[in-house]
């Protein structure tokens, strides 16, 4: 019987001025790959290259990391707002 790697997608909620819509990511996505999808489906426009997801606790998703490097857990909460970083 052969065993085939099965990618476990799970979901996590992203926040966004209120608004919470339901993502579904894979272990192995990166960060910024799925901050992307969050900046187009809240259709923002105004400085994305700004953005970042940050944690519930309000510390910062690395950007450049897989999913399962951050240690994003199924079912998490996380908001999209400017970072300071990107800031400057």
């Amino acid at each position: 019987m052969e065993q085939t790697m099965v990618a476990k997608k799970f979901k996590v909620e992203i926040v966004y001025n209120g608004v919470t819509k339901p993502f579904e990511v894979q272990p192995h996505e990166q960060v910024q790959a799925v901050l992307k999808q969050a900046i187009a489906s809240f259709s923002i426009t105004q400085n994305p290259h700004l953005l970042s997801l940050f944690r519930e606790d309000g510390s910062e998703v690395p950007d450049h990391s897989s999913i399962e490097g951050a240690g994003i857990q199924p079912g998490e909460r996380l908001a999209l707002r400017p970072s300071s970083v990107k800031a400057g």
